[in-house]
């Protein structure tokens, strides 16, 4: 009887041990790119998914270039392809860090636009002042030509 006790104790507590889910960490990539590059890097991302959308509604433009503007993203971040996709796939595997991950790249793209409207502002700003010069510069000629011909001896 205690052999049959041990016996089923070591299967009882086998198999209980066998049903428990183990809850396991991500792999760590071994070129695991950084949260701030990565923000930097999906917040490219995703100007240029938003630049090919408008290009193809604008033209009927068939031929796919979203590669090469990736591989420009990944070549201008010093990463490849592998690594982008294995990072992400490790930080996917925490929900509330990706969140806060995506939650940091909008407030990038936020950065992005205001910095680009700012430089937009500035843009009109300088071509309303050239337009003002322009615009003086072509009266004072037209005064000097009527000083000319007021003044001109006859």
């Amino acid at each position: 009887m205690k052999n049959t006790s041990i016996y089923f104790f070591f299967l009882l507590s086998t198999f209980l041990t066998s049903c428990v889910n183990e809850v396991k960490e991500p792999l760590l990539p071994d070129h695991l790119i950084p949260k701030e590059q990565m923000i930097v890097i999906m917040a490219d991302i995703q100007v240029i998914e938003a630049y090919i959308l408008n290009q193809k509604l604008k033209s009927s433009q068939k031929k796919d270039t979203s590669l090469l503007y990736y591989k420009r993203i990944f070549k201008k971040n010093e990463v490849t392809k592998v690594q982008f996709e294995e990072s992400l796939l490790y930080y996917q595997e925490d929900l509330p860090e990706l969140k806060k991950l995506y939650t940091q790249v909008i407030t990038r793209l936020n950065e992005l636009k205001a910095k680009n409207e700012e430089i937009l502002m500035e843009m009109k700003a300088d071509s309303i002042r050239q337009d003002s010069i322009q615009e003086a510069e072509r009266i004072l000629d037209s005064l000097n030509t009527l000083k000319d011909t007021i003044f001109a001896p006859q």
